[in-house]
């Protein structure tokens, strides 16, 4: 069984991120339409970056591993809120969510990709994992990260993760 949630809902946004309607996340959007994902990379003390890894039983890229954290903006949330309730539910960690630490907004064909860097000084056992969501987490290098990121083609992952790091430096 699928661990994406079909029947949550979504509102959906214009390219200039104005809010023109809410659906369920099963329904087809039209061209011009775009719903919010975010994405978060969380990087440790000496540089190396959490990815997890996506659950058997999830619709698109099952057993893929991916950035630390990650998902759908529900209706009524903005992307702060909602990459909080994200690491919250995906990983179990409760960190404060400042406008600032969302570093990049990229649109892509149906979607806008909201991307958040942290940093924390938890070890992989530390986080709490949702095993409905995702398998795993571990702390990988970079160089190890982009060799794991490679699979994923939706998105520029490995871009996304070099701008992390580098934003976690300029802070």
């Amino acid at each position: 069984m699928p661990a994406d949630r079909l029947l949550e809902k979504w509102q959906i946004y214009n390219r200039q991120l104005q809010c023109i309607g809410t659906r369920r996340r099963e329904e087809t959007l039209a061209s011009g339409e775009y719903h919010l994902v975010v994405n978060a990379f969380i990087f440790n003390a000496t540089g190396q970056v959490l990815l997890q890894q996506r659950s058997p039983d999830k619709l698109y890229f099952p057993s893929y591993w991916d950035s630390s954290v990650g998902g759908s903006v529900q209706a009524g949330e903005n992307i702060e809120t909602a990459i909080h309730r994200e690491m919250l539910e995906e990983i179990g960690w409760r960190v404060p969510v400042k406008a600032a630490d969302n570093y990049l907004i990229a649109p892509h064909s149906h979607w806008i990709s909201a991307w958040f860097a942290f940093q924390t000084t938890r070890t992989a056992d530390q986080f709490t994992i949702q095993h409905s969501e995702l398998q795993r987490v571990a702390f990988f290098t970079r160089a190890e990260a982009h060799a794991h990121l490679k699979q994923i083609g939706f998105d520029p992952y490995t871009l996304a993760l070099d701008r992390a790091w580098a934003h976690l430096q300029h802070k």
